[in-house]
């Protein structure tokens, strides 16, 4: 039987590719300004995309990884503040919030939001809250809440309920 070699511009071999993944990472320039880094893609106006707000760098950055490996759009601020800077009420999504975080809280941004009409579908996510703050969430708008560590597998699922919709 006989062998024969492909080269990686065989046509069979390129479609055969894994689809290339995108990110967007909003990054901090030495001016304290947000900017896109260049090779990133961003249009939240054709796809969904899920929108990670948390202070926390390992919590923001596990997230983006099982987010991407999932195959989302994602997109990382690192603080409320960065995330309502640049909040347009025509993106689509859905957005993951953390609630205590320094500056302008999680609350605080839910209440921003709320005042416009916007297409977001809203989970918070703390490591400590109370009833009070659980209600005032929901009460905001957020689809639901859930208690730090999460279990990923319910997160993903709510993530993919949120989006079909």
């Amino acid at each position: 039987m006989q062998t024969t070699k492909t080269s990686p511009n065989d046509p069979l071999v390129t479609s055969l590719r894994p689809a290339q993944v995108f990110r967007a990472r909003r990054q901090s320039n030495r001016q304290g300004t947000d900017q896109l880094q260049p090779d990133s893609v961003v249009d939240p106006f054709r796809v969904s995309t899920v929108f990670v707000v948390d202070d926390d760098p390992e919590m923001r950055e596990s997230l983006e990884l099982l987010l991407l490996a999932e195959t989302f759009r994602v997109e990382t601020y690192e603080s409320a503040d960065a995330f309502w800077d640049v909040f347009q009420p025509d993106w689509r999504g859905c957005l993951i919030l953390d609630l205590r975080m320094p500056g302008m809280d999680g609350i605080g941004l839910l209440e921003r939001i709320s005042e416009h009409h916007h297409e977001l579908s809203i989970i918070v996510v703390s490591a400590s809250a109370d009833h009070g703050e659980k209600v005032r969430v929901r009460e905001l708008g957020a689809v639901d809440f859930l208690s730090k560590p999460y279990d990923t597998k319910k997160l993903l699922a709510m993530i993919r309920e949120q989006l079909s919709q």
